[in-house]
This record gives structure tokens, C-alpha cells and sequence, in this order.
């Protein structure tokens, strides 16, 4: 390869990382708002063995970073997941607090499917220093949510819509100390912008005369921050890897605005637009994962990661007029995620994979609220590799996550955080269904 044929490519691969992230837009579809959709190989598993790098491509560098020391030469992996999400809302029922006379609260009971469909790619690019020392960058989209009731729906005053996305680059690198042992590293540089919607019954607040008039705000905010990762990959045969990984939190100060719509004209100067805040911190996650070929055809795997969803003890969003500030109360718990895969080679040029996993919910229906209402996750994974060329490889991959029948149950005594929201319960019925392409260039 020339000198110039190589210095084109890397830039080709430069540009596909830079753009991969940006263009994503996000739905929760792990417990909690984590995405796992990263990598489309790793997806065909269920995301087992991933961990372990048992996708065999750079892809792998997002759950660990030491698997990069697995790339021959330099790689180019891109990534696009299309993620068909159904959220429908059932038998919703809302009332205000008894002490307030316990009126039903009128809106739109049947509010349909609250998800939005996504696309959400992923970009990696791999170099090799040398034989044991790796570079790479990765462009992705780890955490997202999007849920959205309308403003009329009858459960508005506990939330309307829920809109976070975040964009993380992160540089990385891999050493590799010896035939056994590989560790990695790198530092992620993560963006997010939230939006979060919300009617107050400033009838009842304010003029006595519960909802006689409705007031939606609409708090908006962004913030960069920073973390690292951490992994080790260990191998102690040819034919078994164990994979160890570590992402940490990342602190995020969104800072922004909160805007008030709804009021008479005699009344709009006593809301200005004015500023507000809240604080994200988005979870660790320790992750373990075994890779293991029975023979040169068939291989296991296996991954179990901890999420440390306890971090998320609350909502709270603080406005310029402090009378204004708002909180909900989540109390969430940690989660874990169990997968096992299984992939062979029915030829040297095609693999297909298999796998199943467990994902558990991080809120119990006492705290469940309809910003979240999020469930235990059950996925069915396949999919298949093809070597196109001795440099390109292709992958795509289907799963169907089934999420079993949920309801949310608040009730307003008005007392604590969310006081004058009313009593409301509700119904969900949810699935989702992804389907990814990836292509891989080696060289």
C-alpha cells in the first residue's frame, strides 16, 4: 500500500468516526436509559462475550477497551441500529388528592405508543503502533431516552415528554504486556442536552379553582463532561479469553432555560423565561466476559455486567426563582445484565450467531413514574458475518427485547416532592424490535 493510499484512508476513517455520533438519535433500550446498541456483531450474541472481544472487531473497544490489542493492522468499523420501539398507554387513570376533593383530572386517556423510532450508529477506528501497541477512537451514543404523552394527556402534571441524548468520544489505547495479559484504557468526552415537559394545575396552586387553568413548562439544558474506561482482557489459552471492563460516571451540570407557556396575557410577566439547572451523572458499569471455541467452528460466550442505577435518587431541577424548583423522586436500584451467545462458522467466510440475555429494571412500581416506565428486558438475539473481501466484512443482526405488562401507580396525599401532581395509574404495554447492518474494513 502507498504511503498516500494509506494516508487517504485514514482520514476516510478520521471523518466516519467524527460524523458517527451526531447523528444518532435515542430511545431507552437497555434498563434504566442506557444504549447497548454499539456494535451490530456483538448484537447477534445478545452482547455475549462482547466484553471478551468475542465479536472479533473493533466494535468490541466500547464494553473493553483492551480488546483492541485482538486487531491485526488498523480497522474501520461503522455501526447502524434501527430500533422500532412500542410503548402503548392503557387504562390510565387520573384524580386529584383527596383534600383537594379528589376530582377526576380530564385529558387524553389513551395517549398510544409514547417511544419514538430511532437510527443509531457507531463509529470505530483502530490503529496498530505495533504488534502490541493499538490507538483507536470511538464515536457513540451510550445513553438516550425519549418518551412523549402529549400535553393533554391526563397524566401531564407528572411529566409530559423526556428527551435526553448524549454523544461520547473517546479516545483509547491498548497495550499488550505479554501473550497472556492485554489492558486498555481511554478517556470518554461526552456531551448531553436534555428537555423534560411538564403542566403544573396552576388553577389549583394559585387561583383555587383546581383545573381551571394549566401551565406546561419546558426546561431545556446541555453540558459537556468527561470519564475514562478501563479493561484488561486475559487469555490463558489459545482457545478461552476472559474480559474484564470498567466505565466510570460522568458528572454532567446541564445549564439552560425554563420557559412557562399557557398563562393569560395579565399573568405572563410573573414567568419569565428564566435560567435553570440540574445535575446527571450517568452510572458506572463493571462488566465480566468469557469467550471459548469448542473447535475452529463453534464457540461460547457469556457476559454479566453491573450498572450502578442507585446513583439516580432523584429529579431535580432548580430554576432562578427558587419557589419553582421542581423534584421527583426515583430511588432506582443497581441492575445486572446476563447474556449468552453462541456463534459458528458455516463456512471461512460466513458466521452466524445466536444469543439470549436478562436485563433487569432498575425501579420498583412504587417509584416507577411515567417519564421511565421502564421493566425487566428479555432479548432474543441472531444474526450473521460475511467476508465480502479479503478487507471488507459486513454483519447484520435482528433482536426482538420482550418487556412483560407494567403499570404505574402514584398517589398524591399532598405531601413530599410531588405534591398537587394528582393520583394516576397506568397501564404499558411495551416490545422492541432492532435490526443492524455493520461493515468492517481492514487494512
Amino acid at each position: 500500500m502507498s504511503p498516500m493510499t494509506l494516508k487517504a484512508r485514514l482520514l476516510t476513517a478520521a471523518a466516519t468516526i467524527a460524523v458517527a455520533a451526531p447523528l444518532a438519535t435515542s430511545s431507552a433500550l437497555a434498563a434504566g436509559f442506557a444504549l447497548k446498541e454499539q456494535s451490530v456483531s456483538g448484537q447477534g450474541t445478545a452482547y455475549a462475550g462482547v466484553t471478551a472481544g468475542g465479536n472479533g472487531d473493533a466494535s468490541a473497544m466500547f464494553y473493553n477497551p483492551a480488546t483492541m490489542g485482538l486487531i491485526s493492522g488498523n480497522q474501520v468499523v461503522q455501526t447502524a441500529s434501527g430500533i422500532m420501539v412500542k410503548a402503548k398507554v392503557e387504562n390510565a387513570r387520573a384524580t386529584r388528592a383527596t383534600r383537594l376533593g379528589g376530582s377526576s383530572i380530564t385529558g387524553n386517556a389513551s395517549p398510544g405508543d409514547i417511544g419514538q423510532d430511532a437510527i443509531v450508529p457507531a463509529g470505530y477506528f483502530v490503529y496498530s503502533v505495533n504488534d502490541d501497541l493499538k490507538l483507536g477512537l470511538s464515536a457513540n451514543g451510550p445513553w438516550g431516552l425519549v418518551t412523549d404523552y402529549g400535553n393533554n394527556w391526563i397524566g401531564r402534571y407528572h411529566g409530559i415528554r423526556s428527551d435526553l441524548k448524549t454523544y461520547n468520544f473517546t479516545p483509547s489505547v491498548s497495550y499488550r504486556i505479554n501473550p497472556m495479559f492485554t489492558i486498555g484504557g481511554g478517556v470518554q468526552v461526552q456531551y448531553a442536552k436534555a428537555k423534560l415537559s411538564q403542566a403544573s394545575d396552576f388553577g389549583a396552586s394559585r387561583l383555587g379553582r383546581p383545573g381551571t387553568l394549566d401551565v406546561i413548562s419546558d426546561v431545556t439544558g446541555d453540558d459537556w463532561g468527561w470519564g475514562y474506561t478501563l479493561g484488561a482482557l486475559i487469555q490463558p489459552t489459545k482457545d478461552t479469553r476472559i474480559g474484564l471492563a470498567f466505565r466510570s460516571a460522568v458528572k454532567h451540570s446541564l445549564t439552560g432555560t425554563v420557559s412557562f407557556t399557557g398563562l393569560p396575557a395579565s399573568l405572563a410577566s410573573a414567568l419569565p423565561t428564566q435560567a435553570a439547572n440540574a445535575e446527571l451523572i450517568t452510572p458506572e458499569i463493571a462488566s465480566i466476559g468469557l469467550y471459548h471455541e469448542i473447535n475452529d467452528r463453534w464457540a461460547v460466550m457469556a457476559d454479566a455486567q453491573w450498572t450502578n442505577w442507585s446513583r439516580f435518587k432523584e429529579l431535580r431541577v432548580n430554576v432562578a426563582n427558587s419557589a419553582l424548583n421542581s423534584v421527583t423522586e426515583e430511588k432506582w436500584k443497581d441492575t445486572w445484565y446476563f447474556a449468552l451467545g453462541t456463534s459458528y462458522k458455516i463456512t471461512d467466510d460466513l458466521t452466524l450467531r445466536g444469543g439470549v440475555a436478562f436485563d433487569k429494571g432498575s425501579v420498583d412500581i412504587e417509584t416507577r413514574t411515567p417519564r421511565i416506565p421502564e421493566q425487566n428486558r428479555y432479548w432474543l438475539s441472531v444474526g450473521a458475518g460475511y467476508r465480502l473481501t479479503e478487507s471488507l466484512y459486513v454483519d447484520a443482526a435482528y433482536s426482538h427485547v420482550f418487556i412483560p405488562s407494567t403499570s404505574i401507580h402514584l398517589t398524591d396525599n399532598l405531601t413530599g416532592a410531588g405534591a398537587g401532581r394528582g393520583n394516576l395509574s397506568a397501564d404499558y404495554k411495551s416490545g422492541i424490535d432492532i435490526i443492524g447492518v455493520q461493515a468492517r474494513l481492514s487494512f
